[in-house]
């Protein structure tokens, strides 16, 4: 195989490129990542990887709300029975305040269903994000190397048409 480069290196290979791309490598990247043909897919794959952070962020919101009113309500049903246990009141008498325990209870349901759920919601999004940044590795490993082949074809080619040129 000719160049040395990544996959298909020549067919990467555009018509000569202007020399003082050459000269610097980062502005030479720039150039064959503009012309790239599988740069959509790792443009693709970085708009997928944020959506999917996005969504973590906001599961990760969501956990933290949970919890948070969780703790709050157990704090109110805790100030419920310290006053029923200051007023003397019995557990069979306090009815009302047993139907107040009760909703608050609930709520500590609802809220831990919540939790659960956007738990999971986070724990699945960070598997799908590791294997995203997993196969964006391997992208950009792909294009480094790419990118190499057609570099050294690119300046292969400058320095042939140059000898040809003082011929």
């Amino acid at each position: 195989r000719r160049g040395g480069g990544g996959e298909g290196a020549e067919a990467l290979a555009a018509p000569l490129v202007d020399p003082e791309v050459l000269r610097d490598k980062a502005k030479a990247f720039e150039v064959f990542r503009s012309t790239y043909a599988k740069n959509d897919a790792i443009e693709a794959n970085k708009a997928v990887l944020k959506s999917k952070y996005d969504e973590a962020k906001s599961a990760g919101e969501a956990v933290n709300e949970a919890r948070g009113q969780i703790s709050r309500v157990k704090a109110l049903i805790e100030q419920l029975r310290v006053e029923r246990a200051m007023q003397g009141v019995q557990e069979e008498e306090g009815g009302e305040a047993c139907e107040e325990e009760e909703r608050h209870k609930s709520d500590i349901e609802r809220h831990k269903a919540m939790y659960k759920d956007n738990f999971s919601k986070l724990r699945d999004l960070k598997g799908e994000i590791e294997s995203i940044q997993q196969h964006m590795e391997k992208q950009r490993g792909t294009l480094q190397k790419d990118f190499e082949g057609w570099f050294n074809l690119m300046v292969r080619q400058h320095k042939s048409s140059r000898r040809q040129a003082n011929v």
